[in-house]
């Protein structure tokens, strides 16, 4: 199963109880008395660390969240520099219809419906594999895995030297993203066609084929970017490793495979290193 490396988890789940505080448990009768006497006096109240949900509007330093991440903050933070600094907006309904993104903590009442459906007649075992595909789908909701290559000086958008690779994204996958994925858990890149040049013109990608071009995500929803993620066909060498490269700068759609059959959805872009 893929393992999110926050906490040593297995999952995106914080692990807060493993720092709960202990109550106090007195050992002698002069600490038992200290103990007595302390809370028979009024205590000042204590001051926890207030946080708030934010957008990401650009990428933000370290690695902590790229562009149209949805994070937790301190208040603090939040309020006094990546706000102010256009860094962030706060993730209010309003923001996430202004800048038509799904708030991934949000569950409509079809999608509570229908996964309360799939859940109904599961196996233990397929629950778990189900569990972990809407996991693992609402942590990369709104999420892009970005790539940076370098262009042929003589194109505008031609990847030179070099491609990426399946094994790229992957790779990026861990060390941008934080997810880590088991063998068993293959990761495709999804074959397109070029756009006709006429109505008539045939759009399917030859069988040979192996390289793609870039997608609009700006024209296609959730919906449709899981239907494509459905859909797919993997293109394989006979050792099952994803045959596609990419090629050319743009938004690409790669389509992570886990138990139970389920194809998790993955943005990729590929932009020029500067």
């Amino acid at each position: 199963m893929f393992a999110s490396k926050c906490c040593g988890s297995t999952n995106l789940r914080h692990c807060s109880s493993l720092f709960a505080p202990r109550p106090l448990a007195p050992t002698t009768t002069a600490t038992a008395s200290f103990a007595q006497q302390s809370q028979s006096q009024p205590q000042p109240p204590k001051r926890w660390a207030h946080t708030v949900r934010l957008i990401a509007m650009e990428d933000l330093p370290h690695g902590k969240a790229y562009k149209g991440d949805v994070v937790t903050v301190k208040a603090g933070y939040a309020r006094n520099h990546l706000v102010p600094q256009k860094l962030a907006l706060y993730a209010t309904p309003q923001n996430f219809s202004k800048l038509g993104i799904v708030d991934p903590d949000f569950e409509t009442e079809e999608e509570r419906i229908a996964r309360l459906q799939r859940e109904s007649n599961m196996t233990a075992a397929e629950d778990r594999y189900l569990k972990d595909s809407d996991l693992l789908k609402k942590y990369l909701r709104n999420k892009v895995l970005q790539i940076w290559r370098n262009v042929d000086p003589n194109s505008t958008d031609s990847l030179h030297p070099g491609v990426v690779t399946a094994e790229h994204v992957r790779q990026k996958l861990s060390k941008q993203l934080r997810i880590d994925l088991d063998d068993s858990e293959p990761v495709h890149i999804l074959r397109t066609a070029s756009p006709p040049s006429s109505p008539s013109e045939e759009t399917t990608p030859s069988s040979t084929t192996t390289t793609t071009n870039p997608l609009n995500f700006a024209e296609l929803d959730d919906s449709k970017i899981q239907a494509l993620a459905d859909d797919l066909v993997p293109v394989v060498d006979e050792e099952g490793r994803c045959l596609i490269r990419i090629n050319r700068l743009g938004e690409y759609l790669a389509v992570i495979g886990l138990k139970g059959g389920y194809a998790v959805p993955l943005r990729v872009l590929v932009r020029q290193r500067v």
